[in-house]
């Protein structure tokens, strides 16, 4: 199995991604670097035209089974108009798998249904953490990746917590989406998941609960829910509510002592995660009879389980997921 190692986003860190090599070699991996992965360009790993090109090599290379990103970070947006011309010009590469997450978000969604291509959440080696990620983790990615006929998928022994009163019955659609703030972009672009049935899987990192909140109300009117069936939530990692103060009393007169510093108390209560939970995710679901389910260990946190986008999920009311068919893998699971 071969591995082809791009990077469509930020600058890569040279230490931690020779790191997250390793740990890919040590699984059996036959590594490919494009010499685009450790350029730098403005904010990004070379420019544009120098990362999708990187892309298009190695997704035209026979000798390349799988794409894996370097990291994430900002900047794969940016490819997607280069890619409509390049794949106008060159036409369909052959089929492969692209794995990555968190700003890959947008090239699962467009290799997906532009190039039929299947895709896997999962975690870069060019993060610091991967080399620490759990052993499960790294196993069933690996196991993934190489397309092993059983797979011990670790979130499929979790009981997610209903936001929402659960579905009557099981429900049954593809499961799509990735980080949220990717998935907000989309919106309103020729990029937005094509109108079909689809359970969406949503996480993030570092977004206060009102850009939260904003990014699901922009969702919701932009119709980009219209054809969802249910949405199963993964880690929210230092996502936090932000403190707002205000003056505690009038600052008296002109005359008053300038140097002393007034006085300040909270303007509001602070929020902990279960009440954006319940007034964001929750009257929403409610708003659209949308089930919506919390506790998939996926995400930007120290768990990062790996992900099929695309395959076929039956979601239970019991709180269960599972994976029916996924592409790559061709696999039919069991509730275990």
């Amino acid at each position: 199995m071969r591995i082809g190692l791009v990077a469509l986003s930020s600058v890569v860190p040279p230490v931690e991604f020779e790191a997250g090599c390793e740990v890919l070699r040590s699984h059996g991996f036959e590594l490919i670097r494009h010499p685009q992965v450790l350029s730098q360009h403005w904010l990004h790993a070379g420019s544009d035209a120098v990362r999708v090109q990187a892309l298009m090599d190695f997704a035209f290379d026979p000798a390349i089974d799988v794409v894996w990103c370097a990291r994430g970070g900002y900047g794969a947006a940016r490819l997607l108009p280069l890619l409509d011309r390049l794949t106008a010009e060159r036409g369909l590469p052959p089929r492969k798998l692209l794995v990555g997450y968190s700003d890959v978000t947008v090239a699962h969604e467009y290799v997906r249904n532009r190039w039929n291509w299947s895709t896997l959440h999962a975690a870069m080696p060019a993060a610091a953490g991967f080399p620490l990620l759990p052993v499960a983790d790294l196993a069933a990615t690996a196991a993934a990746v190489a397309r092993k006929p059983a797979i011990d998928w670790p979130w499929r022994h979790t009981r997610l917590r209903w936001v929402t009163p659960p579905p009557p019955s099981p429900l049954e659609a593809p499961l799509i989406g990735g980080n949220l703030s990717l998935w907000q972009c989309l919106a309103g672009t020729p990029y937005a998941p094509p109108r079909r049935p689809h359970i969406l899987f949503l996480e993030d990192l570092g977004e206060k609960f009102y850009r939260i909140d904003r990014m699901m109300t922009h969702l919701d009117q932009s119709g980009l829910l219209d054809t969802c069936v249910a949405i199963v939530l993964g880690d929210f990692t230092d996502c936090n509510d932000e403190v707002q103060t205000c003056l505690a009393a009038s600052p008296g007169p002109p005359a008053a002592e300038k140097s002393a510093t007034p006085a300040r108390q909270p303007l509001r209560p602070v929020f902990q995660f279960d009440d954006l939970l319940e007034q964001t995710f929750g009257s929403l679901g409610l708003k659209r009879n949308l089930p919506v389910a919390f506790g998939l260990p996926v995400g930007h946190g120290q768990r990062h389980a790996p992900l099929p986008l695309g395959g076929l999920y039956r979601l239970h009311p019991e709180g269960m997921l599972e994976l029916i068919h996924w592409s790559w893998t061709s696999e039919t699971s069991t509730v275990m």
